[in-house]
């Protein structure tokens, strides 16, 4: 190799390096820091009639959730149907082909209480994330108290 094809070469690994860096530097800011999980992933709910029920995630950008990774149980109620939307597929760095969701989920639980004519229970939940900085979360688990149902 002489020294013009070598200075060439070595032009366009540069470049294919630093466009490399550029695509990734788009995606999360250079220095940012990862949000603990209970601000990365912020759920609320809401009773949307005598038995049913819809979690919300809103999820800031550069994060995402598993949606294989979403777990609900309650002794309090018969978990009979959970409806996500349709979700993103990626391959993820952590779990290979993956099905997640960015931005905002939302999961409609249809519950049935276990004791006839209660309408107040615990609602269990356990989700799984990541930070597109190169962190994932490990599981996080929570619980609703949910009335009105």
């Amino acid at each position: 190799m002489n020294g013009d094809t070598l200075a060439k070469f070595l032009l366009v690994l540069i470049t294919l390096c630093f466009a490399t860096f550029a695509s990734a530097a788009e995606k999360v800011p250079f220095g940012s820091e990862p949000l603990a999980p209970e601000e990365a992933f912020v759920m609320d709910y809401i009773i949307v009639g005598p038995s049913e029920a819809v979690i919300r995630w809103q999820i800031p950008k550069f994060y995402y959730l598993y949606k294989e990774k979403f777990i609900f149980t309650s002794k309090d109620f018969i978990i009979e149907n959970v409806q996500f939307p349709p979700p993103e597929v990626i391959d993820d760095p952590f779990f290979g082909s993956s099905e997640i969701y960015h931005n905002i989920v939302e999961a409609t639980l249809h519950l049935t209480p276990k004791i006839k004519g209660e309408s107040k229970g615990i609602l269990e939940i356990s989700f799984q994330g990541c930070w597109e900085g190169g962190v994932c979360y490990p599981p996080v688990k929570t619980s609703l108290i949910l009335s009105v149902l």
